[in-house]
């Protein structure tokens, strides 16, 4: 029953009413009190029906029960109508004793006054005949009790567009509900009264009429609004972001984008709110130089999906260097249901800044290289924050050691190529304990030279650690003494 189309149920519907109208005539009795208003043909079957004052008071066909209506209002004459409707085209009222035939077949209306005598006369079918019509009444009857349980509304509309059946779900709506369902002029989404319902529509055409089906997407409808409700919040908070953000769906469409975004890559905001496939959105950046050239053309797309497939594992992370001279930082990170997020972060002053930095640590350490006296800065701990050319020379320190060298090591470095412990004991002490007066003493370098040595507070707990090659005559002054 799934995989039928509108138009297959539609058509299995109409045949349900009309086996149905059929398989009454196959069965019963007639009734012993009702009087027919001619004698029955030889072979023919016929059954009778007595209205009063348009209500069904007596029938010789047993078990036989009406239509439920289709409104409040519908009477027993409108609804017996449309029983008979699939074959017969009977009036709404009758003055005068009239015969409406379908083929053989054959409705008599005969009023009297208040009264309606109506009879049915159909050829009697032979045996064949009558058990394929009951069997196909059988298949359309499950067919028909399908269509009678199915969770969404379902309509029979005849060629006049009044209902001819509906289905439990119809009936149970609400009836200003089914007004406005049944009002609607063309299928598609129906937003009733009422804020937060909302109907599809769907039509087919079927023998006689055509059939309509609602489905309520009232919760479908509510969680767009949320969800686009949610993007908008979002993107009011990203929006005095300095850092461009794109976010691609699990389709690998643009479903959300800030400001900032805009501002840094240049591209038009209505080509960003058209909602481009990821790949039409790397193009826009390779065109408008906002990305690296790629080194193959031929590899363009490989590279996109190498980079798509490193975001959504939270591994994208590169630095951009563009022909202007703009410096992005560029992000990759995974979203909730395979979205991906991307990020642009301007880091151009902050690279200026780095290469500034650079540039002034290479000029101070130049700087310090040319002078003749050692020097070496100590942290708080007495760990070698840096030290020029000279001093590493004097204590024979690796090229690798010239920074981050512990005080320790430091002091044993120290100690082999000036050996004074008296003097080194002294000066870890001092950086041990933090104090703040300096300290300057002459120590022996060699058989026939000495060294001052200063160790001077530079602020901040942080040390100057100089040694310099004392002149030959204050060296003989200071041994003679």
């Amino acid at each position: 029953m799934a995989d039928m189309t509108a138009l297959e149920l539609a058509a299995i519907c109409g045949l349900a009413l009309v086996l149905s109208l059929i398989a009454h005539w196959l069965s019963g009795r007639f009734l012993a009190r009702v009087t027919p208003s001619h004698a029955p043909q030889p072979g023919w079957a016929e059954r009778h029906f007595l209205f009063r004052d348009g209500t069904l008071v007596d029938t010789d066909m047993p078990d036989f029960t009406l239509p439920d209506p289709c409104a409040p209002d519908e009477g027993d004459w409108a609804r017996f109508r449309r029983w008979l409707a699939p074959r017969f085209d009977l009036p709404e009222t009758a003055e005068d004793e009239i015969t409406v035939s379908h083929g053989a077949a054959h409705v008599t209306l005969a009023p009297e006054g208040s009264k309606l005598r109506v009879t049915l006369a159909d050829p009697a079918a032979c045996a064949g005949a009558r058990h394929d019509l009951l069997a196909r009444l059988a298949g359309a009857e499950r067919l028909d009790a399908a269509l009678t349980a199915a969770p969404l509304p379902v309509w029979l509309r005849d060629a006049d567009g009044r209902v001819s059946w509906q289905n439990r779900a119809a009936r149970a709506l609400p009836e200003a509900e089914r007004v406005q369902l049944l009002a609607a002029t063309d299928p598609g989404r129906v937003v009733l009264d009422t804020p937060t319902r909302c109907h599809d529509l769907l039509s087919a055409p079927c023998a006689g009429g055509t059939v309509l089906y609602a489905t309520d997407v009232s919760a479908t409808v509510q969680a767009a609004q949320a969800q686009r409700d949610f993007v908008h919040t979002l993107g009011k908070t990203f929006a005095d972001l300095p850092t461009g953000l794109a976010v691609f769906d699990r389709g690998r469409t643009l479903a959300m984008f800030n400001p900032a975004l805009t501002d840094l890559t240049g591209l038009d905001p209505v080509f960003l709110s058209s909602r481009p496939a990821i790949l039409d959105f790397f193009d826009r950046l390779r065109d408008r130089q906002v990305m690296p050239e790629p080194r193959s053309y031929a590899s363009w797309r490989g590279q996109i999906d190498a980079m798509i497939r490193a975001a959504g594992d939270g591994q994208y992370q590169e630095v951009w260097s563009l022909s202007n001279g703009r410096t992005y930082r560029v992000t990759g990170r995974p979203h909730p249901d395979g979205a991906v997020a991307f990020l642009l972060a301007d880091i151009s002053d902050e690279m200026a800044s780095a290469r500034d930095l650079r540039a002034a640590r290479d000029l101070r350490e130049a700087a310090l290289d040319r002078i003749g006296e050692g020097v070496a800065v100590l942290d708080r701990d007495g760990t070698l924050i840096f030290c020029n050319r000279r001093f590493a020379t004097l204590l024979r320190l690796p090229p690798e050691t010239r920074a981050g060298l512990p005080l320790p090591d430091l002091l044993a470095a120290c100690r082999a190529r000036l050996p004074a412990d008296r003097l080194w004991q002294s000066v870890e002490a001092r950086l041990r304990n933090g104090a703040g007066e300096g300290l300057a003493e002459r120590l022996p370098f060699g058989p026939d030279a000495t060294l001052d040595l200063r160790l001077m507070p530079l602020g901040q707990a942080r040390t100057m650690l100089a040694l310099r090659r004392a002149p030959a005559q204050s060296g003989r002054s200071a041994l003679s003494a």
